[in-house]
């Protein structure tokens, strides 16, 4: 957001600018700045619309290499990544394959399993923006695109990637996990922060969006989560977060656009 030079691939890519070799798309989303590349190989995409799902479909849409990485600013590339990926799709004939992230200190982001694996619905919950990548001719094909109804700058600002990689199971997309580190990311996410009610917010939703009728027991087993471990210290805390779940969860069911977050007892 409201980048006005491309400084910040040298971080990302831990060398001077003129000796980047990767292609690069860049969403560079504002209102006030207007981003420019002399590069061929870095492109420049200016956008006035937010939304972090947003961005990514119009990356998806103007991507012009068959094999897609999602990477936000704050990631750095660890060295050969990108040959890596590329292996990969060589080895494994898939759709949509996601990697390791290290932290910063170098440590595992997660467990991660050791061994090459097919993702289901529930290994696809913590897997992080900057370990996806895809086949894009596979994802056009399927007509499959992120839901900007999810992510951050959206009306649920979290649970994009779960929406996006589930929306990919449903259409049959084949979706591996190689056991290989890409990319470091800072320790925490914006997915961290679980009693908040952005986050619950969208927990919600997501719950509507699985099944209607589950949708209560996992209200009531996300505030149980909240409580067990001491995310929330009152009665009356607790019943605020259970109604901002449940707003999630009416709200995405209903196609309500409006924002509740900051309103749990409308």
């Amino acid at each position: 957001m409201n980048r006005s030079d491309l400084s910040f691939l040298e971080m990302m890519f831990q060398q001077p600018l003129a000796a980047i070799q990767a292609s690069i798309l860049i969403v560079n989303q504002s209102t006030k700045t207007v981003l420019q590349s002399p590069y061929e190989h870095i492109r420049v995409l200016n956008s006035p619309y937010f939304g972090l799902s947003k961005s990514r479909n119009l990356a998806m849409n103007h991507a012009v290499k068959p094999l897609c990485w999602l990477l936000d600013d704050d990631c750095i590339v660890l060295n050969n990544s990108i040959d890596e990926v590329i292996a990969a799709y060589n080895l494994y004939d898939y759709d949509v394959l996601t990697f390791k992230t290290q932290t910063l200190e170098e440590n595992d982001f997660y467990n991660y399993e050791d061994q090459f694996k097919n993702h289901n619905k529930k290994s696809i919950i913590p897997i992080l923006s900057p370990e996806i990548t895809f086949n894009r001719k596979s994802i056009l094909i399927a007509g499959l695109q992120f839901d900007t109804r999810f992510g951050l700058g959206a009306q649920f600002q979290d649970s994009e990637n779960y929406v996006f990689l589930d929306s990919a199971l449903k259409k049959k997309l084949q979706i591996g996990f190689v056991p290989q580190t890409i990319v470091q990311h800072p320790a925490t996410t914006s997915s961290d922060d679980v009693a908040s009610n952005r986050v619950i917010y969208a927990r919600g939703a997501i719950a509507g969006r699985r099944n209607i009728i589950t949708a209560a027991f996992y209200q009531f087993k996300y505030v149980f989560f909240l409580w067990r471990n001491g995310h929330v210290k009152s009665f009356v805390e607790l019943w605020e977060k259970f109604m901002v779940f449940q707003h999630g969860a009416n709200d995405y069911l209903s196609g309500f656009e409006g924002h509740r977050i900051n309103h749990p007892k409308q």
